[in-house]
This record gives C-alpha cells, structure tokens and sequence, in this order.
C-alpha cells in the first residue's frame, strides 16, 4: 500500500510458532501454579465490577497488590498488556523520529521492532564472544550518540546474562538518558532495581506476571519508575488500557506469595539439572540467570528434529544460525528433552 509509512513497509510481522506440540520449551512461559486455585474459586467481581462498565482505569487495587509484593509505593507502579505494552509506551512517550535507542545484542526483539515503529534509530553494542557485556562499552557510546533510550533486558533474554546491580547504576551516573531495566525474568536471579527507582531521575523498570507467575495468557505487566515519569506516561497510556478480567486474576495470583516462590526455587533446581545435562552433550550451553538455557549445537536442524519428537524450542537466525533457548520445563519435561537430545545425538554419530 501506497500510503504506508515506510519504516512499516519494511517491518517483519511477529510470528508464533503454531505447529502441534507434546512438550512447549520455546517461549520461556511460566507453569500454570496459581490460575487452577482460581479457577475453583470462580471469578467473583469485587464490589464496583460490573462487566458492562468500563474497568478502573487506574487499576487502583491492582497497584495495590503489585506494591505489597515489591514493596513499593502503588503510585509508583503503571500496569497493563504485557511488558510489551509498557515497552511501546516508552516508545511514545520519548522517541521523536530519529531518536536514537541503545542497547547490547542479541536481545529481545521488540525493542528494535517498537523502535522501527515509531521511526527511532536502534543501535545495538553486540555483546562479547561469550554472551557477556562491557558496561563500559555502552557508556562510551551513549557519550557518543546520545541515546534518548538505553534498554537492558536484566536478566537477557536470550542469552541469560545478568548485569550486576551496581553496573546498572555507573551507567545511571554517566549518562541523562532514560534508562529502562526490562526484568521480566529477574524472580529467577537477584539484583533489581526496583528498590533504586526513587533515587534516580532517568529509570524505569519494568515487570511482568508472565514468568515466575506463570500468567502469560492474561498479559499482564507493568512499569515502576519516578512520578514525574510515571505521571508523563500516564497521559500517554491509552484509558482502560487493562481489561477488568486481568486486573481481578493479577491480583488474585499476587496473593499467593509462597506458591510463587516455591515455584522460583524449582525453576532454579530444574535449569540446574537441565544445564548439566546439556553438559554432556557436544553443545555449548550459557549459565542463565532466567527460566530457559540459551545454548549452541552443531546439529543442523536440531529444533526441527526435535518438532518431529513433539517437543518445540526456540531457534535463531542471522548472526545466531545454530543457537536456541529452552525453556526450563518440569523434571518430566526436561527428561524427555534430555532423551530426544540422545536419540537425535546418536543418530547424528551412526
């Protein structure tokens, strides 16, 4: 078409992968622990939730509970469809065309993808050989360019590294830039810096249920930041931008904080057994701080060989042609991945 604009001519659409599957490992989705309890529950509105109104725009008692379980002021906090929401409104709050965005890579994707949409300029420092990353790398070049926006997936997503806390806050010191810290898998790992939103006028972090709460149907995710950037993106974020059915589930599922740290701890106890499994493979598998292995193979096809199995992981492309990323699935999950790996394995050798 004629009259779209370029930079979305030249977008890739988002893909899913829609093939048949025993065992889902390919998008780092959490176990469904708390929806089930829910469930038996049954969806009982609050009073002041009614299903022909509008939901509370500010998903007042949402905040609420997002607040107890970071312990933080609720007035601080922005929630809504997923971090991927909160990503595009950090896109329209701050990027004018042309404004460059900064980030290490490989990463996740959508920062370069909001960045084309809205017509941002995305430069990405690649990180080292090993998948690790020099702080003092992305400083001299945020000298350099100027970003309006540095992102730093904490723990990355792909590759599993995390950034120490206090390397985060050298770059918070050096630089104007807005910093956002996308932490959708920091329940796995320890650092956050939630706790150092207050001190700072240029950070924003953000969150998500999709993870360690294992709610990634109902997209929900949400920002923690300053007021005054909390208040500027509040005039941004469309109204209702959160529907009343995930707001009620968000905040049922808050609840329950020692079913959500059990499930942390054996997140932490698989990705351990899955890791040194890996280990005795010819692969090369990368420590990771989230709920998925990033690892290389010289295989050809393995993630197809392993569709064939039923049991899907994540393959990359381009500059990562022969890595992929398994989720950590349960200790029966993680066995049959573990026994295909041997099959495909020892048909490769005969």
């Amino acid at each position: 078409m004629e009259l779209v604009k370029e930079n979305i001519k030249k977008l890739k659409e988002y893909k899913t992968n829609k093939v048949s599957y025993r065992i889902k490992l390919d998008a780092n989705e959490g176990k469904n622990l708390l929806f089930p309890d829910i469930q038996k529950e049954g969806i009982s509105f609050l009073e002041g939730f009614n299903i022909n109104l509008y939901p509370d725009n500010d998903s007042f008692l949402l905040r609420s509970e997002i607040g107890k379980y970071l312990n933080i002021n609720p007035n601080n906090i922005i929630p809504g469809n997923g971090s991927s929401e909160m990503i595009e409104l950090v896109m329209k709050t701050f990027i004018d065309k042309g404004d460059i965005i900064l980030s290490f890579v490989p990463t996740f994707s959508m920062y370069s993808i909001f960045s084309q949409i809205y017509s941002g300029r995305f430069i990405g420092i690649k990180s080292n050989e090993d998948f690790s990353t020099n702080m003092d790398t992305l400083i001299k070049k945020a000298k350099e360019v100027n970003p309006k926006v540095i992102f730093l997936c904490n723990p990355n997503n792909p590759t599993g590294y995390l950034t120490n806390k206090d390397e985060i806050k050298r770059l918070l010191d050096n630089t104007d830039s807005i910093i956002v810290v996308d932490e959708a898998y920091m329940e796995f790992a320890e650092g956050s810096m939630v706790d150092e939103v207050l001190k700072y006028k240029n950070l924003i972090v953000l969150r998500t249920l999709s993870k360690a709460l294992g709610l990634a149907s109902i997209r929900l995710g949400y920002m923690v930041s300053n007021q005054d950037i909390i208040d500027i993106i509040n005039k941004v974020k469309s109204p209702y931008n959160l529907n009343a059915i995930s707001q009620y589930i968000g905040i049922k599922a808050l609840k329950n904080r020692e079913k959500i740290l059990a499930y942390i701890e054996e997140v932490k106890k698989e990705r351990s057994y899955l890791y040194d499994n890996l280990t005795k493979f010819p692969i090369k598998p990368y420590e990771s701080n989230g709920n998925f292995i990033f690892f290389k193979s010289n295989v050809t096809g393995l993630a197809k060989k392993l569709e064939k199995e039923g049991i899907l992981i994540r393959s990359f492309s381009g500059d990562l042609e022969g890595y992929y990323r398994v989720t950590v699935g349960s200790r029966w999950e993680n066995e049959q991945f573990i026994k295909s790996l041997k099959e495909i394995f020892k048909n490769e050798e005969s």
